[in-house]
């Protein structure tokens, strides 16, 4: 067993040396299939920092009349919070509000003036609820509309908000379902140069597997080598996407920062640089196999 193993790597390498020039076409392609989806993984982890960031400043908020008596307020804060759609209910008292707005207008004179004219607070308490996910907004707005205090409730901002939060989530799955278009079509232009390039060697190898067969040599035997060798082009293929990869990321991590400043992306990367080494090389065997496979069952009828 350990003489056959050691037969079929040898051979699966020879076939990789042999076919030189398809065979750096081959991992030239597979490398640019696996660069983008290292890219992919990149900007998927930038793209959901920056969306996060944007979901956490937006939420909808609940203005109560001047009059609503503070116990029905809290008691609308604690129902918003037991659904699980809600992650976060902020409550701000006219007092507070007051407090606040004079803050953000300190240097302006004539606002100042005229709120020490004013007999009372002119300013509504408030409940600004932010959702677990943006599709939320729609069913914690409807809560509101029918909550028990609803006579309490002056505004509920959410069809103000209502285009932005939809814009999120709908530029959100854009570029999912984008990225991954990309990425497939790579995988399958990948798959067929390798197939093409297996089917090649079978073809030029064809007296040499007929002499074994006759000798009769196993299907493992004969199938082997083709395996190992569709492995070799994966794994020189996710190496050469993985140092194409991080020395760009490096160079561009600083024009990245402006898009998500707390975030350092190439850190990120370098912290789970095995994770990523991992993928690499397992999308990168997975991708060679499965287009060997293909080509033997094709192309090779032992």
């Amino acid at each position: 067993m350990k003489h056959n193993i050691r037969r079929i790597l040898k051979t699966g390498w020879t076939n990789f040396k042999r076919n030189s020039y398809m065979s750096f076409a081959v991992t030239g392609i597979m490398a640019l299939a696996l660069f983008v989806v290292l890219e992919l993984m990149m900007f998927q982890t930038l793209v959901s920092n920056v969306v996060t960031t944007i979901q956490n400043r937006v939420d909808i908020s609940a203005y109560f009349n001047t009059e609503a008596p503070e116990t029905d307020i809290l008691a609308v804060k604690s129902d918003l919070e037991k659904l699980p759609e809600v992650s976060e209910v902020i409550y701000i008292s006219r007092d507070q509000a007051l407090e606040e707005f004079k803050l953000r207008h300190a240097d302006e004179e004539v606002i100042q003036d005229s709120l020490a004219l004013l007999d009372e607070n002119p300013l509504q308490a408030t409940l600004n609820v932010r959702a677990v996910d943006p599709e939320h907004y729609e069913a914690i707005s409807t809560f509101l509309e029918n909550s028990r205090f609803r006579q309490d409730i002056s505004t509920i901002n959410y069809n103000e908000n209502k285009a932005v939060i939809e814009k999120i989530g709908s530029f959100a799955k854009d570029l999912r379902t984008r990225g991954l278009t990309v990425t497939l079509f790579l995988i399958v232009i990948a798959i067929l140069i390798t197939f093409n390039t297996i089917r090649l060697t079978i073809y030029n190898q064809r007296q040499e597997i007929e002499i074994m067969r006759l000798v009769g040599a196993s299907n493992w035997q004969i199938q082997g080598p083709y395996l190992v060798e569709g492995g070799v082009y994966g794994v020189i293929a996710a190496f050469v996407a993985l140092f194409a990869f991080y020395p760009l990321l490096f160079f561009d991590s600083p024009g990245l920062a402006q898009y998500a400043s707390d975030l350092d992306i190439f850190h990120y990367f370098v912290v789970n640089s095995w994770q990523m080494v991992l993928i690499a090389m397992i999308s990168g065997v997975a991708l060679g196999v499965l287009s060997s496979v293909v080509a033997i069952r094709r192309h090779l009828k032992v």
